[in-house]
């Protein structure tokens, strides 16, 4: 487990290390400098990209906490064989990498003509998101069922 983690954060840590190298090298740290993140926050491209990242990720995970607390309220309250079929349906997309399931989306809109932009990498990212909050709202309330039936006892 820790080989692991080393082999997932250490590049991570070093490109972080890296990302205040005076020079343009990644092997030879010349000095300690914020010249690069001077340059990104001047960069126009830059700093839309950095919008668009923020606005979708704070738009997509308000947009699907919403609409998957309601499906995981409206799963709870479903007949017994409904919610169990829904359930495996929801688990599909968190067994599925994330890869298949972008160029799955990326292909349904190519043949649905949909032109790919903000409004296409929103609904994505959404639809990648709405499974792991009914996940964690069906645990969460069903373990304040189980803890409020063991209170009554």
């Amino acid at each position: 487990m820790i080989l692991m983690i080393i082999f997932f954060y250490l590049p991570i840590a070093y490109m972080i290390i890296f990302s205040f190298n005076d020079g343009k090298s990644l092997t030879s740290f010349t000095g300690f400098s914020l010249r690069w993140y001077q340059h990104m926050l001047e960069s126009q491209d830059m700093m839309e990209a950095l919008y668009t990242t923020f606005s979708v990720a704070l738009l997509a995970t308000f947009i699907s906490t919403v609409v998957g607390t309601i499906a995981a309220i409206g799963l709870s309250k479903s007949k017994k064989v409904i919610r169990n079929l829904m359930e495996q349906v929801n688990n599909l997309p968190m067994m599925n990498p994330e890869i298949v399931t972008a160029i799955g989306f990326m292909l349904l809109f190519i043949t649905f003509k949909v032109e790919k932009g903000y409004v296409t990498m929103l609904l994505a990212h959404i639809a990648f998101c709405i499974p792991y909050v009914i996940l964690s709202v069906t645990v969460s309330y069903t373990h304040l069922r189980a803890h409020e039936t063991s209170a009554h006892l």
